[in-house]
């Protein structure tokens, strides 16, 4: 018990120095953040079983993949959100208001001017696209709804586009606990939203509607708290608004985005190669499964992701003997976790999955192993990209990321034709390894280990 009490009084003292006060920040985010993935984890269990069961098998592969279109809305921005994030810390390490107040204004000023463009362009040529031809989709009713549940997706995605940017502010300022709280009750009225559409017989596109688009309400009220009542000095003004920050972000964010696409591309298009190789159908196994799995990422990423503004507010303030330390324990960290975690998945997922799918959605064993090769080395890159955009050290990234998604792509059909379904999440795992751990990875250790040598550090 003595132990336990000093804990508690050294997490809560106010007395600690910056460096125990961003773990204490990371931590804090960190097990909120765990709570609430997993409130949104069991929603979204939740929800295989009730759309598995209410949708034919093609409809319900066709709900997996435009239900993972809203985590594509990192491709739109620019790369203005992370940029966002990288100068609110950079502005809190030097403890300048204005910066901060100049960043978030013309970030959201962007954002709202893409957001309108996307939309106008959306309307123009969507009635012009064979969407079921795309999405390879046979059945009447499929292609019957295909068209409707597509703009309604994007509609939403638009939407949440400028609502992003409270999110970051949070983060930013490792208070992203207040965020995931607001998002508890967008995932919980998800969930009674998507059973009421369920009772009333509702289609895919309103099906949609109700499911994700009360995931809104969450985003608007931490909009709320965030500009009305926890910092009021950020809200967006016109007369903080100027022409040369925005190029910086933009410039900045370039470079975030084209990692953005690549990660996009690699992580995102599984769902796409698989129902262009196999058939719409192939998806709702693969689909399960990937959701399993990222249950390992997702919890492991609550804490991880929390490091960025802390790493670049560290190295505004020079206090790179911190970074490299917290760098290692989050190798560590992810490795142990992903490795025991993903093993007892492999054992039970048959198990855990046949509560919550027909027989048809069970996985082959060979695709299991596959996710878990995957899931460990996508957990160990995460520390190596957070470490990255923190420090600003994106050149490398940029160039590699590309290369690395377009890999993939070319792999994952090769392997996919040569192995079946499981060579797609195997050749995920293979770019990770070269690429994001090898390449990039690479670099950035060894800039760490030249500055330590030089007694930068």
């Amino acid at each position: 018990m003595r132990q336990f009490k000093q804990l508690f009084q050294y997490l809560t003292s106010n007395s600690i120095d910056r460096g125990r006060m961003r773990i204490r920040r990371a931590g804090v985010t960190g097990l909120t953040t765990l709570v609430v993935k997993g409130i949104s984890i069991i929603a979204g269990l939740v929800t295989i079983p009730l759309t598995a069961k209410y949708l034919e098998t093609e409809i319900f592969g066709l709900w997996l993949i435009l239900s993972n279109l809203l985590n594509w809305i990192s491709i739109a921005d620019l790369g203005l959100a992370n940029s966002l994030t990288n100068a609110l810390a950079v502005a809190d390490g030097k403890e300048d208001k204005k910066m901060a107040q100049e960043a978030v204004t013309n970030t959201f000023y962007l954002m709202l001017g893409i957001a309108l463009l996307l939309l106008f362009v959306f309307l123009l040529t969507s009635p012009l696209i064979a969407w079921e031809q795309i999405f390879n989709v046979s059945s009447p009713m499929a292609k019957k709804d295909i068209g409707a549940s597509i703009s309604v997706c994007f509609i939403l995605f638009v939407i949440r586009l400028p609502l992003s940017i409270p999110g970051r502010i949070y983060g930013a300022y490792q208070e992203g606990y207040y965020y995931q709280i607001w998002s508890v009750l967008g995932s919980v009225l998800s969930v009674i939203g998507l059973i009421g559409a369920i009772h009333i017989h509702a289609n895919l596109p309103l099906l949609i509607a109700s499911c994700f688009g009360t995931l809104l309400i969450g985003d608007i009220f931490s909009t709320i708290h965030l500009f009305g009542f926890r910092r009021k000095w950020l809200i967006p003004k016109l007369k903080y608004f100027n022409f040369r920050k925005s190029r910086w972000l933009l410039n900045t964010g370039l470079q975030f985005w084209i990692a953005q696409i690549s990660a996009i591309l690699i992580f995102q298009t599984d769902l796409l190669i698989v129902a262009h190789l196999f058939g719409t159908s192939a998806v709702a196994s693969y689909g399960v499964t990937l959701k399993l799995f990222s249950i390992v990422i997702y919890i492991s990423s609550s804490f991880i992701i929390s490091l960025w503004p802390a790493y670049s507010e560290a190295s505004t303030r020079g206090d790179f003997s911190w970074i490299i330390k917290t760098f290692k324990m989050s190798i560590l960290f992810s490795f142990i976790w992903s490795v025991c975690i993903s093993s007892l998945l492999v054992i039970f997922s048959p198990q855990i999955l046949s509560l919550l799918v027909n027989k048809e959605a069970i996985p082959h064993n060979s695709l299991v192993l596959a996710m878990l090769f995957t899931t460990v080395l996508n957990c160990i890159s995460q520390c190596v990209a957070m470490l990255v955009n923190g420090l600003g050290e994106l050149k490398l990234q940029t160039i590699v990321a590309p290369v690395s998604a377009m890999s993939n792509i070319v792999l994952s059909i090769i392997l996919g034709n040569l192995i079946g379904v499981s060579g797609v999440a195997w050749s995920t795992g293979i770019c990770i390894l070269l690429f994001s751990l090898g390449a990039v990875g690479g670099d950035i250790t060894n800039k760490l280990r030249l500055r330590i040598k030089s007694g930068e550090y």
